[in-house]
């Protein structure tokens, strides 16, 4: 048998110059993940804080127009926001006036985290087609049935709902909040009826 001849010229990585390529191979794989860590955290909250104002602008612009139509607003608003004997309404209740031909009335309040609208007709037991102002009687003294027609959500996330004014001028005060972001926003709406 033959010897095996080892040629000393021969070159190969030593055990130290694979120790330090494995280490900054995975310094680089550990700097990579936490950049990407990172930037998936700032999308996230900017996610998340983009989802509350969009939340709020449809449901202020929502409540806004639909109180700018109002015939009656029954709620009984105190002037200011800052009477701790009086404070902000938490829900508001008017008359819509988008339908002339129809009495029905909305109805925006918290159930918890969700902001609802309710529809809401009033009509005596005689003539149940024919709607009546909330706070009618019939010719024996009687109060009209009410009828809730629609309630649905129509805003997440609120941890506050406040109203006040007077002279047809209304302040509407929404607070959200999801998980550590939140968001505030104020308006004011002159009633046009």
């Amino acid at each position: 048998m033959g010897k095996k001849i080892i040629d000393k010229n021969q070159k190969g990585f030593t055990l130290l110059e694979i120790l330090v390529s494995l280490s900054l191979f995975t310094l680089a794989i550990v700097l990579v993940g936490s950049m990407y860590s990172l930037s998936q955290r700032s999308y996230n909250k900017g996610a998340g804080k983009g989802e509350l104002v969009q939340n709020a602008r449809v449901s202020l612009d929502r409540i806004s127009r639909e109180l700018r139509q109002s015939i009656n607003i029954v709620t009984d608003l105190p002037e200011t926001d800052s009477d701790p004997g009086d404070p902000p309404a938490t829900e508001i209740f008017f008359q819509d006036g988008h339908d002339a031909s129809q009495t029905t009335y909305l109805r925006y309040y918290l159930d918890g985290t969700d902001l609802r609208r309710s529809l809401i007709v009033y009509y005596f037991d005689a003539e149940p087609d024919t709607y009546v102002v909330y706070d009618s009687v019939d010719q024996y003294g009687n109060p009209p049935q009410e009828s809730i027609v629609e309630d649905r959500v129509v805003g997440e996330y609120f941890s506050q709902l406040q109203f006040w004014g007077s002279g047809g001028l209304v302040h509407i005060s929404l607070a959200l909040e999801k998980g550590q972001d939140s968001f505030s926003v104020s308006s004011s709406i002159f009633k046009r009826n």
